[in-house]
């Protein structure tokens, strides 16, 4: 029984030293989310120039984009290509350092949200990617992404682009079984958030 008692009081001091700041379970995101980057994304894709794709066969899709006031994220919004796959979707620093990073599945016939702990960002530079494990089938590696230019003649977009008048996307990057592809176009991964 004591041996119990230590493997859980280890338990606790390890889970709680591991603990990683930006990460706030005391935020309640249930009754606030909103769904303004989908807003932004859907008015860039209707927009004169811009038009959303169903392409770029790579494992990654990345965008890197900054944020000038502090928001809290309170989940993950995205449209598959197979309703079983599981998309590693990765936040991090703008750097390297992983802010989040958790195995999420999506629905195939409409963009989903998935619900996370909530995570807060400061003002700065961040990048949101979503990846696939080697040896996906190619034609589920595509995903939605915008575009500039024509339905005809599609260009790469200029950056940076304006989701909101907070945030921008700054960059975008594809890569994993060929690339990397620099700013072909940006990747539609939503994420709910609340301003701070």
């Amino acid at each position: 029984m004591k041996s119990i008692w230590k493997l859980l009081i280890l338990t606790i001091i390890l889970t709680t030293s591991c603990k990683d700041d930006a990460v706030d379970p005391t935020v309640d995101c249930s009754n606030n989310q909103n769904h303004d980057i989908e807003t932004y994304f859907n008015t860039l894709n209707n927009s004169p120039g811009y038009h959303l794709y169903e392409t770029m066969d790579l494992l990654t899709h990345q965008y890197t984009f900054t944020t000038t006031t502090a928001i809290q994220i309170c989940g993950f919004g995205y449209k598959s290509q197979n309703a079983n796959l599981f998309y590693t979707i990765e936040l991090t620093d703008g750097g390297s350092t992983p802010i989040y990073t958790g195995n999420l599945s999506f629905s195939a016939s409409q963009f989903e949200y998935v619900s996370v702990p909530p995570i807060t960002l400061q003002p700065g530079t961040y990048t949101l990617k979503r990846t696939l494990p080697a040896g996906t089938n190619i034609n589920e590696t595509i995903g939605p992404i915008t575009r500039a230019g024509t339905t005809t003649s599609p260009t790469d977009p200029t950056f940076p682009v304006s989701l909101s008048p907070d945030i921008s996307i700054i960059a975008t990057d594809f890569y994993g079984s060929g690339g990397p592809v620099p700013n072909y176009g940006i990747p539609n991964i939503y994420f709910d958030y609340i301003a701070l």
